[in-house]
C-alpha cells in the first residue's frame, strides 16, 4: 500500500498540469488583495457609516479596516474561488486518476503486477484527497500572505448585510477561525475528489468523469436554493448545503453541533463515494 501511494504521489506531481491550480488561484488571490488595496478608502468609507448608522450616530468609529485577514474571507463568502474553481481543480485530478490510465491503456499495465486493486485506488484517493485539502488552504495562505505585504496586519472587522450588525475580531482570532474554516472546506473537496474518482472508475474518459462531478455539484446547489416545498424536503442531504455550513465558523456565536454534523454529512458523502470506487474498480474488466 505505502508503495503504490509513492508511486501515485511521484506520478501526480510529476505532471505539469498539477501544478496549474495553484498559479490560477495565486492569480485570483492577487486579484481580490488588489481590488481591495485599490478601493480601500471607499470600503472604509462605507464601513464606517453602515456603523455608525446603525449605532444612532452617536459614535465616530476610527482606525483601519482593509487588513490582510479580511482578504480569506472575502475570497470564502464569494462562494466562486471554493465552489467553482478548486472544485474543478479538484474534480478534473482526481477524475482523471483512473479514467485517463485507462484510455491510455497503462492501468492495464499497472493492475498485471501482484498489486490488488483496492490499493490503487487508495493510493490514488490519498494523493488526490492530499491535493484537494492543499489546494483548499494554498487559497487562503496566499490571500493572507499577499495580504499582509499590500494591506497590512489588523483586526478584522466585518459588517453583517443581513442582520444589519457588525463584529470585530482580533486579528489571531480571526487567523485561527479561519483557519478552522479553509480546512472543513478542504474535508468538502476531499469529498468531491471522492465523487470524481468513483465516476473516473465507472467510465473511460477524464473529461466525462470531471464534467459529471461539476454537473453533481451544480445541480445539488440549483436543488438547494430553488424555493419549493418539494426540494424543501430534500435540501438537509445535499453536498453543497452541509459545504455552506462551514461558512459559520466565522460566526460571532458558533454553533458547534451543526459545524460536526455538517461535517459527518461531508464525511459520508466522501466515504460512500470511496467505497463505490473500491467496488467499481473490482469488478471492472481492464480490457485496454
Amino acid at each position: 500500500m505505502l508503495a503504490a501511494w509513492r508511486v501515485e504521489l511521484t506520478k501526480f506531481y510529476r505532471h505539469r498540469s498539477t501544478y496549474a491550480g495553484f498559479v490560477l488561484l495565486l492569480g485570483m488571490s492577487s486579484l481580490v488583495v488588489w481590488g481591495a488595496a485599490k478601493d480601500a478608502r471607499n470600503q472604509e468609507r462605507r464601513f464606517k457609516a453602515r456603523v455608525e448608522a446603525s449605532l444612532g450616530g452617536e459614535f465616530i468609529v476610527a482606525g483601519k479596516v482593509t487588513t490582510a485577514v479580511l482578504v480569506p474571507r472575502l475570497i470564502l463568502f464569494a462562494k466562486l474561488p471554493v465552489y467553482v474553481f478548486v472544485a474543478s481543480f479538484v474534480a478534473m485530478a482526481a477524475g482523471g486518476a483512473i479514467a485517463s490510465e485507462y484510455s491510455t491503456g497503462t492501468l492495464r499495465t499497472l493492475l498485471a503486477r501482484p498489486v490488488r486493486r483496492t490499493y490503487v485506488v487508495l493510493a490514488k484517493w490519498l494523493v488526490n484527497a492530499g491535493h484537494a485539502v492543499s489546494l483548499t488552504m494554498f487559497l487562503g495562505v496566499s490571500g493572507v500572505a499577499l495580504g499582509y505585504v499590500f494591506l497590512g496586519g489588523g483586526d478584522l472587522t466585518w459588517v453583517d448585510m443581513q442582520g444589519g450588525g457588525f463584529q470585530i475580531v482580533p486579528e489571531l482570532e480571526a487567523l485561527r477561525n479561519l483557519t478552522w474554516a479553509y480546512l472543513l472546506q478542504g474535508l468538502s473537496m476531499i469529498a468531491v475528489a471522492s465523487i470524481a474518482l468513483c465516476v473516473s472508475c465507472a467510465v473511460g474518459r477524464s473529461a466525462t468523469a470531471a464534467g459529471i462531478t461539476v454537473a453533481f455539484l451544480l445541480l445539488s446547489g440549483m436543488v438547494g436554493a430553488l424555493p419549493f416545498e418539494s426540494f424543501e424536503k430534500v435540501q438537509p442531504y445535499l453536498l453543497t448545503t452541509h459545504m455552506a455550513a462551514f461558512e459559520h465558523v466565522l460566526d460571532k456565536h458558533v454553533d458547534w453541533v451543526q459545524i460536526r454534523n455538517a461535517a459527518l454529512w461531508v464525511g459520508g458523502y466522501a466515504a460512500t463515494a470511496l467505497l463505490g470506487a473500491i467496488a467499481i474498480m473490482n469488478r471492472r474488466e481492464i480490457k485496454c
